[in-house]
């Protein structure tokens, strides 16, 4: 093999009987310009060759009886040091990896998915790393508290971390962009990590972590664009400053039944998408969050459950010149994207999601048990796609050509009713 000088990615897998990287008593050394290697389903492999030379892309997926990803020959440590990938998934006999001793000091991208054994990343010292990424790794048990010192890591995500019992959060490096934390049932706080200090952080999802306790969201950057809260019964609030995130462009807030509060001053005027799902104990009225203020808004969805206690008839009142007036004074007409669910009392449509949203392209209907009429003057004429579930009534009204709502909705080019496309 290492006369193949011109080999430089060699991918080995589905080989069962693949043991070892030794032939006749000597080790196989790979080829010198070798760059990336791939490993994948090699069920008996136990040990990885001790000279790698200039491999940077290392992907090892399904071994389940490798010990180790470098050898303990402390005179090789620089035969792996130029690897700057390193994904690892599957491999339940793998607990550690050898961080401290600077065999992995080139290392960018680090990624461990369903990895049983690994239950502790504290010799984690590789100081160029910018990409962590922990998945499904079910006996992890903690994070290193010096996260900090990773001077490079922009992005961290740690998903699907069941024992990962963290009563509050180590202090988090001041480059990091993205943070992901989802389905992490045992972190109980992040106010330790001092996420203000990520002052160019862009990304955050907080995703089913029911044991997370916040009375007061700690300050975000301003830097955010894109805010995922969900899954989290025990937060009590986000932010009262809305309005000073002139970068945020996406907000999900969903499942968090203890959120009563949530734009006291506003959204985020720079908004383009904002979902508001599951949300019961909303006591703030919907009139009272400036939608119609996000003129840069494009996808809204929101459910009956989440409109601050103030029942459908805000929204959906009976007399037709409030209808107009609910529609222009509650929704922004730069929507491109809306999704209406669970409003479980609505009966019908008005004319004003035709006449306000006219530049409409994609709509949503999904339970609404009682809704029975549509706009008599139609649809928006720009609407591309309509989707309608759970609503019954209205289904029963729909056949093709002779339906009562076959004449409204036959010039929509995609329709689904029940997830099944009519057209």
């Amino acid at each position: 093999m290492l006369n193949l000088t011109c080999l430089l990615k060699l991918a080995i897998k589905h080989c069962p009987r693949f043991t070892s990287f030794v032939a006749e008593e000597e080790e196989i050394e790979l080829p010198r310009n070798l760059e990336m290697m791939e490993l994948s389903h090699c069920t008996s492999l136990e040990k990885l060759p001790s000279k790698m030379h200039t491999l940077k892309n290392l992907s090892i997926l399904g071994c389940p009886k490798l010990m180790g990803v470098t050898t303990d020959d402390p005179n090789s440590n620089y035969l792996i040091s130029q690897l700057e990938s390193l994904r690892i998934s599957t491999c339940d006999t793998l607990t550690s990896l050898p961080f401290a001793k600077g065999r992995l000091a080139a290392l960018k991208t680090l990624g461990i998915w369903n990895c049983k054994g690994v239950k502790s990343l504290e010799e984690f010292t590789v100081e160029p790393l910018n990409s962590l990424d922990i998945n499904s790794c079910d006996n992890l048990g903690s994070l290193p508290q010096y996260l900090h010192m990773l001077s490079h890591l922009t992005r961290l995500d740690i998903s699907y971390c069941p024992a990962l019992e963290i009563e509050d959060f180590p202090p988090l490096p001041i480059t990091l962009l993205s943070l992901k934390l989802w389905d992490c049932p045992k972190i109980k706080s992040i106010t330790g990590c001092n996420i203000t200090s990520c002052s160019n952080l862009t990304k955050l999802e907080i995703w089913e972590c029911p044991a997370l306790e916040i009375e007061d969201f700690p300050p975000l950057p301003v830097t955010l664009s894109k805010l995922l809260v969900c899954e989290c019964p025990k937060i009590k609030s986000i932010s009262n400053d809305w309005h000073l995130f002139t970068s945020l462009q996406e907000l999900m807030i969903l499942s968090c039944q203890n959120i009563k509060y949530f734009a006291k001053a506003g959204l985020p005027l720079n908004l383009q998408s904002l979902v508001i799902e599951r949300c019961e104990n909303l006591e703030q009225p919907v009139r009272e969050w400036g939608l119609p203020l996000l003129t840069s808004l494009t996808f809204l969805k929101i459910e009956g459950r989440s409109m601050g206690g103030e029942g459908e008839k805000v929204w959906f009142p009976s007399d037709d010149k409030d209808e107009e007036d609910a529609w222009s004074l509650l929704f922004p007409s730069s929507l491109t994207g809306l999704v209406i669910s669970e409003m479980r009392n609505m009966e019908g449509l008005s004319s004003g999601l035709r006449n306000h949203v006219s530049s409409l392209q994609s709509l949503g209907i999904f339970d609404c048990p009682k809704l029975r009429d549509l706009p008599e003057d139609g649809l928006p004429p720009s609407l591309h796609r309509l989707w309608i579930d759970g609503c019954e009534i209205l289904k029963d009204q729909y056949s093709e050509q002779t339906g009562d709502i076959w004449p409204l909705i036959q010039e929509i080019p995609s329709i689904y009713i029940d997830f099944v496309r009519i057209q």
